[in-house]
């Protein structure tokens, strides 16, 4: 009996593991569902710190237990890729409006641009035939050319035919002016037209990406607890197989207490936020949201400011501002500037407002953007995990929303930082931060 009993304890949560991938198996044939070795029982069946303890205990026993906690993990992955991606539709869909709201909002600015430059072009126009008929008028015009011819002086005549020719020309320049201005005039006219039309475009597109931000924002709602339970999950088994590996320790408590501790920071810290937070709005609610970034801009900034402050905005995070920058030649589809710094380093709301959606994106990794009160949207990427606040949450300017990381299209930890101004003010498309921001 006592044998036996000794072969329950080491292999018991081998087995469990085996239940588990079973279960995962029927549950995918009864549902239709891609079946993954956490597809159900995910809390309970998963080995125990005393299941890792005691395959520790005995070096063939711990490496039949590493190979399958690396099993674990890599199924695990799978999963937590399926997660991320539940709603990569719904992003898709409000990438395409955000892109098709930009291409119309620049078609509308550029025909409204157009159009006063055209409009300008037939006032300087008429302005310069108005100079002429004035000069004309001025000179004694025909009446007094008639003076001169009727005098039979022979220098009078000739200063007659001169100033005729003179009239000649400058009848003719007049005729030319004033069909230029007319031309301008029905440019600017058919310019306005079609701004006027790309402005109703652009209106309607600004109401569909409205619609399917919103859509997205309460599809990802509830994905956020689901991919975060999984990363848990996934820390944990790492650290299990970590104390596994370790040859020099030979009990597992020093690894259980430090993963307890990593979650009880967590949660300290997301507390201490939502503190923070709501003292922030009740301050903004007192002093009028005086403390405000700058408006958006109405046309694309050229040159940079330089400016000596952070001209109201919060610096994300630590680090130094990478050189590939904004938009470099060959990359125009790098809408943000990089800032280089280390993995786990907080990311910081670089002003107060109001979460619109934590998601991942195929490029950006784990992402997640807020609408401030002055119509501006900042976006943060690459996070090492899924962001630790929730879409509709509340959050004051340097508010941790999560963490450095490299998912995502990256090479290194790296925080992608973009501003947005999203305004009704006519120009919809991403700015540098670096106009905006010291870094």
């Amino acid at each position: 009996m006592g044998v036996d009993m000794r072969k329950q304890s080491a292999s018991g949560w081998r087995r469990a593991v085996g239940g588990l991938v079973i279960g995962a198996l029927a549950f995918g044939l009864l549902t239709g569902v891609q079946s993954t070795a956490f597809a159900v029982g995910v809390d309970q069946d998963l080995p125990t710190w005393d299941d890792v303890q005691a395959a520790k205990n005995n070096q063939a026993k711990t490496d039949a237990a590493i190979s399958k906690i690396e099993n674990l993990i890599k199924e695990g992955e799978k999963e937590l890729d399926r997660l991320r991606n539940l709603h990569a539709a719904t992003i898709e869909d409000l990438k395409a409006a955000e892109e098709a709201l930009a291409k119309a909002s620049d078609k509308a600015a550029t025909l409204e641009r157009q159009a006063k430059e055209s409009r300008k072009e037939a006032d300087e126009a008429a302005d310069r035939a108005g100079v002429i008929v004035a000069q004309m008028y001025r000179s004694g015009g025909v009446d007094r050319s008639m003076e001169l011819f009727l005098d039979s002086d022979k220098d009078t005549a000739d200063a007659l035919l001169e100033r005729m020719a003179s009239m000649s020309k400058a009848t003719e320049r007049n005729t030319q002016i004033s069909e230029e201005a007319k031309e301008s005039a029905n440019t600017a006219a058919s310019l306005g037209e079609q701004a006027e039309a790309a402005k109703q475009e652009r209106e309607a597109l600004r109401a569909d990406k409205a619609e399917k931000e919103a859509a997205a924002a309460v599809a990802v709602t509830d994905q956020g607890e689901l991919v975060r339970k999984q990363e848990s999950q996934q820390r944990d088994l790492a650290v299990k197989l970590e104390a596994l590996k370790d040859k020099t320790a030979k009990t597992v408590d020093g690894y259980e207490e430090r993963l307890r501790q990593e979650e009880a920071e967590r949660e300290r810290i997301r507390k201490e936020q939502e503190e923070a937070a709501r003292r922030e709005r009740e301050r903004q609610e007192r002093e009028g949201n005086t403390n405000q970034p700058p408006p958006p801009p109405t046309s694309p900034p050229t040159g940079n400011p330089n400016p000596p402050t952070s001209g109201g905005w919060t610096i994300p995070t630590t680090g130094y501002y990478v050189s590939e920058g904004f938009r470099p030649p060959g990359r125009p589809d790098h809408t943000g500037i990089d800032l280089a710094t280390g993995m786990g380093t907080p990311i910081l709301a670089a002003q107060s407002g109001e979460v619109a959606m934590t998601y991942w994106d195929g490029c950006g990794g784990n992402m997640v953007s807020i609408n401030h009160p002055n119509g501006w949207q900042t976006r943060y990427a690459h996070m090492n995990s899924w962001a630790i606040v929730s879409p509709g949450q509340y959050v004051s300017a340097g508010q941790t929303v999560g963490y450095v990381g490299s998912t995502g299209c990256s090479s290194g930890p790296h925080l992608h930082f973009e501003m947005r101004p999203n305004q009704d003010n006519g120009w919809y498309d991403f700015v540098n931060p670096a106009f905006y921001i010291s870094f």
